[in-house]
């Protein structure tokens, strides 16, 4: 998440829409007293190198840290204000109505279906027990495992929505991705030429179509647990 008074903006990062590639361009064009969350070590790397700001301002006060400590809290937990894929519900808590209102607020979306395949990947790249060396995962690996998984994994609905509305103002196709961010910082006063990085692109190896993955079960899994962003997206099998 990105917090931008600076730009007038509140970025979310949903779940496997290319949100670390965004963040890492959005923090180029941010100030010094902009609100921006965590990245893991190696895309941290890449956003300092490509000229973006790290995490800042995301740091409780020490008196907290050290209430924290005495209280036995984890000691990632306690310093963080905002995790990186704090939903739009959770932030909006936390400010002021006026600020809430006054920020254009925009977040990305994407096929639920292909977003799956993408999600089995990166579970994949942080679970030993999902991957063999030197091999590469059948289709019924696939399904298998994300037959297993929770209805709130397979959609980011609850990151920009409520129950039944988005609480963001614009959502991004990530099926079109660059030009619509390009769209958003043109309309927030920035026309700067940009490059979106492709972190954590390669963990995917099998590229084919989803529709040659996906399964029946895994299908009907998907569509109920995503009906919601199937439906205002427009996204269809």
């Amino acid at each position: 998440m990105i917090l931008s008074r600076h730009r007038r903006f509140i970025f979310f990062k949903t779940i496997k829409t290319g949100g670390t590639s965004c963040e890492i361009v959005l923090s180029r064009f941010c100030g010094p007293k902009d609100v921006i969350t965590y990245l893991p070590p190696p895309d941290e790397r890449l956003r300092r190198s490509l000229g973006g700001r790290p995490e800042q301002n995301n740091r409780d006060a020490f008196h907290k840290r050290l209430a924290g400590r005495l209280l036995g809290w984890e000691r990632g937990k306690q310093k963080r204000r905002f995790d990186h894929n704090i939903s739009a519900i959770e932030l909006r808590a936390q400010i002021p109505d006026q600020e809430w209102h006054s920020l254009l607020k925009f977040t990305v979306a994407r096929n639920p279906f292909d977003r799956a395949i993408s999600k089995y990947f990166h579970d994949r790249h942080h679970n030993n027990t999902l991957a063999v060396p030197g091999s590469q995962p059948s289709k019924d690996d696939i399904n298998e495992y994300l037959l297993t998984l929770p209805d709130r994994d397979l959609t980011n609905w609850h990151i920009y929505a409520d129950d039944k509305v988005p609480l963001v103002d614009r959502i991004v196709r990530y099926e079109n991705l660059s030009d619509e961010i390009a769209s958003i910082l043109r309309s927030l006063g920035i026309t700067e030429e940009f490059a979106l990085p492709r972190a954590k692109g390669a963990w995917r190896t099998n590229r084919e179509p989803y529709r040659s993955i996906i399964g029946a079960e895994l299908r009907q899994k998907i569509e109920a647990a995503a009906s919601n962003e199937l439906e205002l997206m427009y996204y269809k099998w």
